[in-house]
């Protein structure tokens, strides 16, 4: 009698699992199939999208302003340090490695930064990309427009006060940007209408007789009417990142002191103790001096800074 009772208990029992174990699979298989969703939804999520590095802080703007959703780093950023000096770290040139589009300006300038990189197409460049400042050199992108008589062939590598150049490097930046991401809806348009507003109030600067502690603004001089006054053997000094002579001081504060200079162009960033004892003495002499930064401080936008710069010109030439 209690055998046929164990029997039955374990027939019943066997049955319920039975009943159980074809739905466990598609139990399993729900879980597994949520896990697989949720991975696919992770990974949508976190894709990696367009990197961009550049030089400077100066590039990164611009192409922020081409592409604001894009991830964009600059490698110097804020307005302490002389990018002429600079020295890239192994964590810096990490950056570059991993970047799909790299923005320089060129000509010597941040040859740090691409220095060892031979043909990469990554690299957008305003100048030609040489191992040497490109002050001792010709560009390959000469601009002689002859507009209204103006020399527009200037060979300096401060080539981001150039209207032309930048509204080349967002254009070209946009290109690619959208060609490796057509979703990053990169336009060059607020730059290009902007640059073309700065050209147009460029060419109105009167002709003043102007002086640079450092040639910063020659791409911003030679579109206008404003004589280029600084004495030449300090220009050419500067221009070459060497360190004037006496002589070529002598000249520059002759020039101060005799009223040769109308406005002093001063870089604040990269000033030697010469620059400064130059600004000093126009500023004692009543001579305007404008203060023209190479990249933006740390609360500026490049595109803010060049506007600044040329409304502080039109301000300063006004007044003499």
């Amino acid at each position: 009698m209690l055998t046929a009772v164990f029997n039955k208990h374990l027939m019943a029992g066997m049955k319920k699992l039975l009943w159980t174990l074809p739905i466990l699979p598609l139990v399993l298989a729900g879980c597994s199939t949520g896990s697989a969703d949720s991975a696919d939804s992770t990974n949508a999520a976190g894709s990696d999208s367009l990197k961009v590095v550049t030089s400077t802080q100066v590039w990164a703007d611009v192409a922020e302003a081409v592409a604001p959703d894009v991830d964009i780093e600059a490698i110097i950023t804020g307005g302490d340090i002389d990018p002429h000096s600079f020295e890239p770290s192994a964590t810096d040139m990490a950056k570059v490695s991993e970047a799909d589009i790299i923005i320089v300006g060129g000509g010597g300038y941040d040859s740090w930064l691409y220095g060892t990189l031979e043909d990469d197409d990554r690299i957008i460049h305003a100048l030609d990309l040489s191992e040497h400042d490109h002050s001792e050199h010709e560009t390959e992108e000469a601009h002689d427009h002859d507009e209204e008589g103006h020399d527009h062939d200037v060979d300096n590598e401060h080539v981001w006060y150039s209207t032309e150049y930048v509204s080349e490097v967002a254009e070209e930046f946009a290109e690619k940007a959208t060609e490796l991401d057509p979703e990053a809806q990169a336009d060059a348009t607020a730059v290009t209408t902007k640059m073309d507003e700065l050209h147009n109030q460029i060419h109105d600067l009167p002709a003043v007789r102007i002086a640079q502690t450092e040639p910063i603004a020659d791409h911003i001089l030679s579109h206008s009417d404003m004589v280029e006054s600084t004495p030449e053997g300090y220009r050419a000094t500067t221009l070459s990142e060497s360190e004037p002579t006496a002589a070529d001081v002598a000249s520059f504060q002759d020039a101060i002191n005799n009223g040769d200079i109308d406005v002093l162009i001063y870089n604040p960033q990269s000033a030697s103790t010469v620059a400064t004892s130059l600004k000093d003495l126009a500023e004692e002499k009543g001579i305007l001096v404008v203060e023209i930064y190479e990249t933006p401080q740390n609360t500026e936008n490049f595109l803010d800074v060049f506007t600044k710069a040329v409304d502080d010109l039109t301000a300063a030439a006004n007044q003499v």
